[in-house]
């Protein structure tokens, strides 16, 4: 991959609405935990939801805006303004700024409160709104409406992979010479009863009676996932041209690879080989000299359910495992629970914290690491040392595996 600097960074997250916050809290070890609305109903006895709290739409867009989007649309115009605003440009060159933005499950708000509103009001009770609401793109397309931008308009959704896949896409949209510079990133919020309990009957939840132990990726004991929910945008841009303008430069993106598991609609492969896979053509699309020996850290899908992390422990371990110098590797979902098509901007954005901090973030509600594990989860606090390059990976539901390599010059 040619180098494509990253140049502007937002977040909207259960643990800050700004990327300084946001990261402070990730260094803290702060867990973001409390009740669903719907804690004692069937199948959802104590679990806990990850929630995006006093975000006032307002804000960030104007009302009409805000009346015309479901909340996964307004945090990613939300997380777009701040990435916007620190990118430093004022005027993007229309045609040649692309938006790419991935989501998982889109305006499911709109959806379930429109059929409530249904069975009990009739008709009347609709949202008249509900396209322009629900659907996938409409993220994406208020970005480039905000901007008045004019070229390549895409929407990404590879459940938990898509935010990879947004910047990754991004990314190559840069490389064909497409675009110069692309707004990506991902979204979702998925807090409705019927998603909720449709997730807690088919045993994705974690029912823990203590919500910071709610999630624990790569624990010993793990039980399951916590919901999430935010987004996380970034600008791309060609390095010379981000150079050229003297713009503070984040980090740069260095390789990208998504492959498929071709397995099973919710289970990772166990034998973890295709996840291995993915992150060795990252890897290699990144070109480092030195291969996996140059990977100083990985920020990990680790969503804390007891397959899909041994999983990913067993990719990991088949091409870093042995190493003379331990894989420091870290999850985010222990704070701010799976942001589903957020998690893996949310993640790159920790990577890019930790390389500038010198100082791996930790996992939070981890204690007692799997034994399984041939590399070194940081838990408890900050694991200091020199970071220069970092992975990314992000997995999802019908077999999706994405990967990425960013490095900090």
């Amino acid at each position: 991959m040619e180098d494509i600097a990253i140049t502007g960074l937002g977040v909207i997250s259960s643990i800050g609405h700004n990327v300084d916050e946001f990261c402070q809290n990730l260094s803290a070890g702060h867990v973001a935990a409390g009740p669903t609305p719907w804690n004692n109903e069937d199948g959802l006895e104590n679990v806990w939801m990850s929630k995006v709290e006093n975000f006032q739409a307002e804000d960030w867009m104007d009302s009409r805006v805000a009346d015309g989007t479901d909340p996964f649309a307004q945090y990613a115009i939300a997380a777009a303004v701040q990435a916007v605003e620190s990118c430093g440009i004022k005027d993007f060159d229309d045609e040649r700024t692309a938006v790419v933005i991935g989501t998982s499950c889109a305006g499911t708000e709109v959806i379930a409160n429109s059929q409530r509103g249904l069975d009990l009001e009739g008709p009347s009770g609709v949202d008249r709104k509900l396209q322009i609401k629900a659907w996938p793109n409409m993220a994406a397309g208020q970005i480039a409406q905000r901007w008045k931008l004019h070229g390549p308009l895409l929407t990404v959704s590879t459940a938990c992979a898509s935010s990879i896949d947004a910047i990754g896409t991004a990314a190559r949209l840069i490389e064909r010479g497409d675009c110069d510079v692309a707004i990506a990133g991902g979204c979702d919020a998925s807090r409705t009863q019927v998603t909720l309990i449709a997730a807690g009957r088919y045993g994705m939840l974690s029912p823990q009676p203590d919500p910071y132990k709610a999630c624990r990726p790569f624990n010993t004991e793990r039980f399951g996932i916590m919901g999430g929910e935010g987004a996380g945008v970034i600008i791309l841009e060609r390095a010379d041209l981000a150079k050229a303008r003297g713009a503070k430069i984040y980090g740069y993106l260095r390789g990208y690879a998504s492959l498929s598991d071709g397995y099973h609609p919710s289970s990772s492969n166990p034998d973890g080989s295709w996840e291995a896979r993915t992150m060795e053509k990252a890897i290699e699309d990144a070109g480092l000299p030195g291969g996996t020996d140059d990977v100083d850290a990985l920020i990990a899908h680790g969503t804390g359910t007891p397959l899909g992390d041994i999983a990913e422990i067993k990719a990991i371990n088949q091409l870093f495992g042995g190493r003379e110098k331990a894989l420091k590797v870290s999850s985010i979902k222990g704070h701010v629970g799976h942001t589903a098509g957020a998690a893996g901007v949310m993640g790159l954005m920790a990577a890019l914290h930790s390389m500038e901090e010198g100082a791996m973030v930790p996992t939070a509600g981890t204690t007692d690491v799997d034994p399984a594990a041939d590399f070194d989860v940081v838990i408890q606090k900050p694991s200091k040392g020199e970071l220069k390059t970092m992975q990314v990976n992000g997995f999802g539901f019908g077999g999706q595996n994405a990967s990425l390599v960013v490095s900090r010059n």
